[in-house]
């Protein structure tokens, strides 16, 4: 259901705990076994995480994620952590800690966003990206001091603490650094010489086995894992990994936050339900306004700053782990931790909301502040002036090429519009008539002569852009003939309701491609293959009337 609305299934799992847990219903009991489990959801989460932490990676990005990184997570930690110790009176380092929680995202909630809207390359992408990889490494640092602080019980006792932890990651940085060849070619051994269940048997008793050592030396049990991710992420197993490892994660993952669920205790929340909502609102204000006021100040436009401050204004799941680990350790008091618990999981709630009003906040910047928007509706206008009774291409990526050089061959004027600085260069290199502009833009798609135009091919993988595309170039052409591009046919019916007349989802493109061709090697005429599959092109999309023909 929470898939359906959009929303992370993180929220279901909670409810899970909540409604099943002692402080529920009372069916589950929250034993060792079930944290352990738990556990080790968490160890393989860190180990995915630590599969995108290659040290390739890392030198590329590391401006993003140092950078930004570091501001944000110190800017939000500072303002949470002093207000948590001048108004609510913490001591020092509860206070940093409860900061710090607040101060993490849903790597979950950002990924999907960015993946969905085909917003991973863009400026907000990568300053989001970046961000959140620099938020996973002080998780892990938070996570082992808090399990190494029950044994700190004065300032003595905490330098030992904190000299022990510092060589325990010294000497655990120096033994992957040195193992890390020779783990690849041991899971190059095992991956020859046995089945794929051997292999991924193998790595799961690595994780595990890490993760133990890292326990066993003063650090916390994700560490390990995040470490062995690293290792692995630079061999060539790290994407077949990857899927591999999703089912158990996930598994392991979901009853990690059914845990967490489970300690949370409605009565403490609804006893003062004004102070999980003042702690909720103070984490979206303060996030949104240190993450704007970050990327601002490294040079990000203010439509980018005010689309990964959205994007980032939530907190995430580590958030909810180090405030768990923090009760448990009875670092907080529950009249502090369990609302602090309620308002990050509703922030969760609110997180994917706030994600898709970032791209419209940002558009909506751009239309009214940004300088060049007139300067780039100028260049298109001028660029189409000519043109009447054309096609304008939404995208000129790999499929918009192979669109250019069909009308290229039919001798059809058409003007392509890409927003992508590579794809846009590379277009243009090839010879094929593209300019720069945003297409979802009414002011671009007007420059563009959208309103003498014959037809438009919408070809970019975001379906919601792609559904405004469609009504503002209907608003401005009535007549227009709308033919659309989609990554898959999930969303073929909202495509169809905004206007497009032809819709080709590519997993049918290619699907039904290759069956008219099988038919035509198998001795079915041309003109019967091609009957055959508009009429299962028709079948497999009930949401189109009109197909092509």
């Amino acid at each position: 259901m929470l898939a359906r609305l959009r929303l992370s299934p993180v929220l279901g799992y909670l409810a899970a705990g909540l409604l099943l847990g002692p402080h529920g219903m009372g069916a589950v009991t929250d034993s060792e076994g079930t944290h352990f489990f738990g556990e080790l959801g968490i160890a393989l989460l860190m180990f995915v995480i630590g599969l995108e932490f290659s040290v390739p990676r890392l030198l590329s990005s590391g401006g993003a994620m140092i950078g930004l990184g570091f501001g944000t997570v110190a800017g939000a930690t500072l303002l949470a952590g002093a207000a948590s110790h001048f108004v609510v009176g913490l001591p020092l380092l509860p206070a940093a800690l409860l900061g710090g929680a607040i101060a993490m995202s849903s790597t979950a909630i950002i990924q999907k966003h960015l993946v969905d809207t085909d917003a991973v390359s863009s400026r907000h992408g990568v300053a989001a990206t970046g961000i959140v990889l620099f938020e996973d490494l002080v998780a892990l640092i938070l996570l082992s001091l808090i399990a190494a602080l029950p044994d700190a019980a004065n300032e003595v006792e905490m330098e030992k603490v904190l000299l022990r932890m510092g060589v325990s990651f010294v000497a655990l940085a120096g033994v992957a650094l040195l193992a890390r060849r020779t783990l690849g070619r041991l899971l190059g051994w095992v991956a020859r010489s046995g089945p794929d269940e051997t292999f991924l048997l193998a790595v799961l008793t690595l994780v595990v086995g890490a993760s133990l050592a890292a326990e066993e030396i003063g650090l916390s049990l994700p560490i390990g894992a995040f470490v062995v991710g690293m290792m692995v992420g630079e061999s060539d197993f790290r994407h077949q990994l990857e899927e591999e490892i999703r089912p158990f994660r996930d598994l392991l993952l979901g009853i990690f936050f059914v845990t967490i669920g489970m300690s949370v205790d409605w009565s403490q929340i609804l006893a003062q339900p004004a102070v999980t909502f003042l702690v909720l609102a103070a984490i979206l204000v303060v996030k949104f306004l240190v993450v704007f006021g970050v990327t601002r100040l490294s040079g990000l436009p203010a439509s980018s700053a005010v689309k990964t401050g959205l994007l980032l204004a939530h907190s995430g799941e580590l958030g909810l782990l180090i405030v768990g680990r923090s009760l448990d350790s009875a670092l907080l008091s529950p009249a502090i931790g369990q609302p602090v618990l309620g308002a990050i999981a509703a922030s969760m709630l609110v997180g994917p909301i706030l994600a898709q009003w970032s791209d419209r906040a940002g558009d909506l910047m751009v239309r009214s502040r940004d300088p060049r928007g007139a300067e780039i509706e100028t260049a298109v206008r001028t660029t189409s002036q000519e043109l009447k009774g054309h096609v304008v291409l939404a995208g000129c990526g790999p499929v918009g090429r192979l669109v250019a050089l069909t009308l290229e061959a039919s001798e059809i004027p058409y003007l392509a519009i890409e927003r992508n600085v590579e794809r846009l260069r590379r277009a243009q290199q090839e010879g094929h008539k593209a300019v720069f502009g945003d297409a979802s833009r009414a002011g671009i798609l007007k420059a563009a002569g959208v309103d003498r135009a014959a037809a438009i091919i919408v070809l970019v993988n975001n379906w919601h852009r792609s559904v405004r595309i469609i009504r503002e170039a209907k608003r401005l052409n009535p007549a227009i003939q709308v033919i659309a591009s989609l990554r898959d046919d999930a969303h073929l019916g909202e495509l169809a309701q905004a206007g497009a007349a032809h819709v080709f989802p590519e997993n049918y493109a290619a699907g039904l491609g290759l069956g008219a061709q099988a038919l035509m090697t198998l001795g079915m005429t041309a003109d019967d293959a091609t009957d055959r599959i508009r009429a299962m092109r028709a079948q497999l999309s009930p949401d189109l009337q009109i197909v092509p023909r």
